[in-house]
């Protein structure tokens, strides 16, 4: 990673995330529960999408790279939304928008998990493309206030038409052999993509390890760790809790004395771009553990501080609370793409986004409830019992960031054994033994690389000089 393609795909996840923050705005200034069912439009079109990708990956047996055309449709239909905003149409413009975002939102996180070496980065790049599309969740959120639908209409045409060229000259720079989008930076990975042996079956996988001495069989743990995915990334979706929110709006107008509507998403990407930067040093399981210990620290010090005439003293705790949120937002969903069969993971992906829009529709009915104490005591205690199952699931059954086959073998159960040494133990354990120079001379073949040889003794110099 990164190349004009890899950065592309990190555009696109910016273009997805801004519509949907210009739809949690709207949804914020009118007030409706239900708006025209626009998020069960979003959802269809994000389960049709992957189950037709997952039932030509069962038909081909192969990854045939496909993400730029679903994407290039997203672009196209998100051009046809802002067409409507420019009408003032916002009705038919949220459909086609919540379809853009779908078909933008699967096939750019199902891009860039493969193009990941199995130096353990992928978690910084899944950490990137959430802090992308986030960024542009905050973005269209605020400029809701200072924008009209029209002008707004207007920057997003330019937007996804500056995309559209973007992807035209990406595929112009593949079609004449500049860059190959089209292959994974797994070698393993590529040679069973190649093979057509990457959807086998489970029971497939297994046969071919049976009778080897180098390999031991343990329990299959795969689809529990999908399961306990879902669990995390549900965790996830309590950003969008609008009693939170509310109480964020009105402590930031108590200490700021102005209103900044976006604050929360702001810290939360704020947080999600520390995240990814974490990433590159430490553990993802560390990060998760730490600071969901934080999140528990300052949901239970808002609990403690709240007063309904001195919402001031909630300013900062909140703020640090979305923070904290944001610095592990990326792990539940590593943790799924990850621990999926190679198969269904567009469809795990589709389901997992499903969930949280449908999480985040659910929270609308927080609203109709009066007394705030009584809600915000609920929502923190049980934020803080779901924080503190999801760290001990992770902290437990997140598997260590490595090559794609090699962590679907151990999710399997199939491990590799201990290389044996083969040193002699005289040798190894005699210390005047190791203190002789070795007898070997080292030959340099193509310059990179070194060949160590016996040298020839007397006799073989003789015949060598006839």
């Amino acid at each position: 990673m990164y190349g004009f393609c890899d950065l592309l795909i990190l555009s696109c996840l910016f273009v997805s995330g801004f519509n949907y923050g210009y739809y949690c705005k709207y949804v914020d200034i009118y007030d409706n529960l239900w708006n025209h069912w626009y998020a069960i439009c979003g959802c269809s079109t994000l389960l049709i999408v992957a189950t037709g990708w997952c039932l030509r990956h069962y038909k081909k047996r192969q990854f045939l790279y496909e993400n730029f055309y679903i994407i290039f449709y997203g672009l196209i239909t998100n051009v046809i939304c802002s067409c409507f905003m420019l009408n003032n149409d916002m009705d038919t413009a949220f459909y086609f928008g919540f379809t853009a975002m779908a078909a933008i939102y699967l096939p750019c996180f199902s891009y860039i998990y493969l193009r990941c070496d199995p130096q353990g980065l992928r978690p910084f790049s899944l950490a990137l493309g959430n802090t992308s599309y986030y960024f542009g969740l905050t973005l269209g959120f605020a400029l809701y206030n200072e924008f009209e639908a029209k002008l707004c209409g207007w920057m997003l045409l330019a937007l996804n038409a500056l995309m559209i060229l973007l992807l035209i000259i990406n595929e112009c720079l593949h079609y004449h052999n500049y860059q190959n989008y089209k292959i994974s930076c797994d070698l393993v990975y590529n040679l069973l993509n190649d093979e057509k042996l990457l959807y086998i079956s489970n029971r497939s996988v297994k046969a071919l390890f049976i009778g080897r001495d180098d390999y031991v069989f343990k329990r299959n743990t795969q689809y529990l760790v999908v399961a306990i995915a879902f669990i995390i990334l549900l965790e996830k979706s309590s950003l969008h809790s609008y009693t939170y929110f509310q109480l964020t709006w009105s402590s930031t107008y108590a200490y700021l004395h102005s209103q900044y509507w976006c604050l929360p998403f702001l810290c939360y990407t704020t947080g999600c771009l520390i995240g990814a930067a974490l990433m590159l040093r430490y553990k993802p399981k560390l990060i998760y553990l730490q600071f969901a210990i934080i999140k528990i620290t300052l949901t239970s010090a808002v609990l403690l501080v709240y007063n309904d005439y001195l919402l001031e003293k909630c300013f900062l705790f909140l703020c640090l609370y979305y923070l904290s949120m944001g610095v592990y937002s990326s792990v539940g969903l590593q943790m799924l793409i990850e621990s999926c069969p190679f198969l269904y993971t567009e469809l795990a992906l589709a389901i997992s986004y499903s969930l949280e829009i449908g999480a985040t529709e659910a929270f609308k009915y927080e609203t109709r409830l009066e007394d705030i104490y009584t809600i915000l005591l609920s929502i923190g205690l049980s934020t803080i019992c779901l924080t503190l199952i999801c760290a001990i699931l992770v902290l437990v059954f997140l598997p260590n960031s490595k090559g794609l086959i090699e962590m679907r073998n151990n999710l399997l159960g199939i491990y590799r054994q201990p290389v044996k040494s083969y040193t002699n133990k005289l040798h190894s354990n005699n210390y005047f033994l190791q203190l002789e120079a070795p007898v070997t001379s080292e030959v340099i073949i193509d310059n990179n690389r070194v060949f160590h040889q016996y040298p020839p003794n007397e006799r073989d110099k003789q015949i060598m000089k006839y």
